[in-house]
């Protein structure tokens, strides 16, 4: 035998045993696949008939592409589920699940690298009148446009997060505490619209890391307290 001989025997070894470890069906299917495919290259060697060897070269490489393809399938409809799950259907926008599961960990490593961050709470003023006045179809229609309007209102690496109802939390990643009233005022104006001819507009609240609370739920808190200020303001208009 050949080095090459060997070494795609060794190959071959290695990966039914993977075959007979994995617990995972998937795993097992490709580790099965691998092996078949690097044990049939070894053989290819114990042939002297070309057309044969060639046959069960040719043979191995078509397991190997069957797995690499069926592997990239799988990772992509893990990828995506993955991504269902952390979506809000409705709004588009991540859901309160991505803030337990992922942003909760994220932030936790900001604070250990020393980035700051603000969360920003905002609840929707009037949104009540539309659902009574039109019913739920048409509240629906505008937590959708409200996600649409929030994904539009912030960077690429900032977070928007459906929080409740029409509550919604957005987190905003090193941002300087100078430029956060202008972000606010970028928010308001872009959650300002009109819903079946009821005005709807957004009462907001933020808290800043580390200098308004030391984790993600003192920080909340705040912001809720602060969107409440805001919205009795509002009221008093």
């Amino acid at each position: 035998m050949t080095y090459d001989q060997y070494l795609a025997l060794g190959f071959g070894v290695l990966f039914a045993s993977f075959a007979l470890g994995f617990k995972s069906s998937i795993a097992k299917k490709l580790s099965a696949i691998f092996s078949v495919s690097f044990l049939l290259q070894a053989v290819v060697g114990f042939f002297n008939q070309e057309p044969i060897s060639i046959l069960l070269l040719f043979y191995s490489y078509l397991l190997i592409s069957v797995a690499f393809f069926y592997g990239l399938s799988i990772t992509r409809t893990v990828r995506a589920l993955a991504n269902k799950a952390y979506t809000d259907q409705l709004t588009k926008v991540n859901n309160r699940t991505f803030l337990e599961d992922i942003l909760k960990k994220e932030l936790r490593h900001y604070e250990t690298l020393g980035i700051n961050y603000c969360v920003v709470f905002i609840d929707m003023f009037n949104f009540k009148k539309v659902n009574d006045a039109y019913g739920h179809t048409v509240g629906d229609r505008v937590l959708a446009e409200v996600g649409q309007r929030l994904r539009k209102s912030v960077r690429s690496d900032d977070f928007v997060v459906r929080y409740g109802g029409d509550e919604f939390l957005v987190v905003l990643k090193d941002v300087k505490e100078d430029r956060i009233n202008s972000v606010i005022e970028r928010l308001r104006e872009n959650l300002n619209f009109d819903a079946e001819g009821i005005q709807v507009r957004a009462n907001i609240g933020y808290a800043i890391y580390p200098k308004d609370g030391k984790s993600l739920e003192e920080l909340i808190k705040v912001s809720i307290e602060r969107m409440y200020e805001d919205k009795k303001a509002m009221e008093n208009e």
